[in-house]
């Protein structure tokens, strides 16, 4: 993606490696947001890319990194820090 920091937002299966991003929304059921979550990711989180591409998503949140399937990373909507 070509935005500066902070101008706009997208799912997070549209970001590069190495991206920082934060967690603006999460779209989805209860049982997925909960999941989410639990995991540690939840609105104003900031993440990293570590792995994007074809495949999973690998992000690290605080200490961990958590893989994320396309279509979980297309309800995660966040914008650039």
């Amino acid at each position: 993606m070509g935005e500066k920091k902070g101008e706009s937002m997208a799912p997070l299966s549209q970001f590069q490696k190495g991206n920082r991003l934060m967690i603006e929304e999460i779209q989805g059921g209860c049982q997925f947001i909960y999941r989410l979550q639990a995991l540690g990711l939840s609105r104003g989180k900031t993440i990293e890319i570590l792995k994007s591409g074809p495949g999973p998503l690998l992000v690290k949140v605080d200490n961990c990194r958590i893989g994320l399937g396309y279509k979980q990373a297309m309800k995660i909507i966040c914008r650039l820090v």
